[in-house]
């Protein structure tokens, strides 16, 4: 089964917003952290279709290497903002002991801040020379 990064977006809102009636067993800070991990999966996928339009064989780059090369084709400041937000998803889904875990309220901070960058990346490059 395929999910496409809008997906992975939608079951991390369900986790941190569920539908009235539904009741999770899970605590908060446990759905919050889940719901960081789908939402950098999604910002990974979203970044593999990118590449796959622009130069499929940077689809196979690893992850620091697409973000680095992102500026090239997309605006400076989507390529800045993918960044900020991986790299504070990718701190959220490792668990630390001297560290408190994510807040909900940062985690759906960074849910709007997804949503926007899938949008982003959606409309393809932005300039072709490198």
């Amino acid at each position: 089964m395929t999910r496409t990064p809008d997906d992975l977006a939608a079951a991390a809102r369900h986790l941190l917003l569920p539908p009235s009636g539904v009741i999770h067993t899970l605590a908060p800070g446990l759905r919050a952290r889940a719901a960081a991990a789908l939402l950098r999966l999604a910002l990974d996928e979203a970044m593999d279709g990118f590449w796959r339009q622009v130069s499929p064989a940077m689809a196979h780059s690893r992850g620091r290497t697409k973000a680095l090369c992102l500026e090239w084709y997309a605006p400076c400041s989507v390529a800045r903002q993918w960044y900020a937000v991986w790299s504070a998803l990718s701190a959220a889904c490792h668990h630390h002991t001297y560290e408190l875990p994510p807040t909900p309220g940062e985690v759906k901070a960074w849910h709007d801040d997804v949503v926007e960058l899938l949008a982003a990346l959606r409309q393809g490059p932005e300039r072709t020379e490198a």
